[in-house]
């Protein structure tokens, strides 16, 4: 292999980008400076260089004598169009401008860019092979601008967002939050929920500060936060889950007073403070102290122990969905038995997805608005 053909096969150049950023005359100026090898041939220079105009064209401003000129998508539109018509006067009328000054754009394009994107003859116009490739770049530039504008002018009418929401960990078996999510996801596709498992007070302290925009929690004890509101969503009954070989399995219906005495998993203060609060009130209701034998984090965790003989759980109906074999449940009455289930939002936002989504839940849940 001859030394030039080595040499061809092997030409390689090397785009170095640096960034200054001054303060000019109140205007920031960022320029982009562009080494290739001294030896890299005149082709490959030219490719090079219509690479990173294309990727860099609609923040490079390079200075020229006439000051800075920059490279608009507008310049952008108009070789597409030459490029795509292959006539200066068919693309001049596409652009609905005279030819004259599509010609000299083109010009300056080139001049921008270091080298010609377009043969011309007295009958035809061809695109270089540098040509080809800033097509395809400028193609591309063109494409992300009009999604860009699209996005904002979608977040900006509502179609695009965000919606923040809180679930207690004994929220999630409610029968009408999945059905709520279901459709609102069907209804607004453009909507992402990011859902995250919180107690009722961390929601509560989130909404007030913003950071989450709808909370599913069970009341906590002492004031709400300023501007927190909250909306009834359910009542749930209580129920006694113990284990298949207790005593207490014997009755359909059992009272508070019964528990007493009787060794109680419960979900932390930490992990469910709403909940924890339930089973403690119902049982001072009842006139004594519950003797709970152990606390835990999840509550798949509690029914677990339960089905272990480890002690009976004190939960609100809908954690009936968790079956596991040896455990049985059993309707609890008496004073403190009911829990309330409540959608929490702040009082001053005016997210109109917030609303939607609040109103779809109250709906889901049969309580009306």
């Amino acid at each position: 292999m001859s030394p030039y053909k080595k040499k061809k096969e092997t030409w390689a150049w090397f785009l170095d980008l640096t960034v200054r950023q001054m303060m000019r005359a109140g205007k920031k100026k960022i320029q982009y400076r562009l080494e290739l090898q001294r030896d890299t041939p005149r082709e490959s220079r030219l490719y090079a260089r219509c690479v990173f105009c294309s990727t860099f064209g609609a923040l490079r401003r390079t200075h020229t004598r006439a000051g800075d000129k920059l490279l608009e998508l507008r310049h952008l539109r108009y070789f597409i169009a030459v490029a795509e018509e292959l006539n200066f006067r068919r693309a001049a009328e596409r652009l609905h401008i005279s030819q004259p000054p599509l010609s000299l754009q083109i010009k300056a394009l080139e001049e921008e860019v270091g080298g010609t994107l377009f043969e011309r003859t007295k009958q035809h116009v061809f695109l270089t092979p540098a040509g080809l490739v800033f097509l395809k770049h400028a193609r591309h530039v063109l494409d992300e601008a009009d999604k860009a504008k699209l996005s904002v002018r979608q977040a900006l009418s509502g179609e695009v967002g965000e919606l923040r929401i809180g679930l207690t960990p004994s929220s999630e078996f409610q029968p009408y939050l999945p059905a709520t999510i279901q459709s609102f996801r069907a209804r607004y596709p453009g909507i992402v929920l990011t859902l995250a498992e919180m107690t009722s007070s961390a929601q509560i302290a989130a909404i007030a500060e913003h950071k989450l925009d709808l909370g599913v929690v069970r009341k906590p004890s002492g004031r709400l936060l300023s501007g927190v509101r909250l909306a009834r969503l359910s009542t749930d009954p209580a129920l006694l889950a113990m284990h298949e070989s207790a005593p207490l399995t014997k009755k359909t219906q059992l009272q508070i007073a019964e528990l007493k005495n009787l060794p109680l998993v419960c979900l932390s203060r930490a992990s469910g403070a709403g909940l924890h609060e339930f089973v403690t009130g119902s049982c001072w209701a009842a006139g004594f102290t519950p003797n709970i034998v152990q606390e835990v984090r999840e509550v798949s965790t509690m029914i677990a122990l339960v089905a272990a003989g480890f002690g009976a759980a004190i939960i609100p109906a809908p954690l009936r969905r968790l079956q596991l074999d040896r455990v049985v449940y059993r309707p609890l009455s008496g004073k403190g038995t009911r829990t309330d289930l409540f959608v929490a939002d702040h009082s001053k936002d005016r997210n109109r997805w917030v609303t939607e989504f609040k109103q779809m839940l109250i709906g889901e849940a049969g309580q009306g608005i």
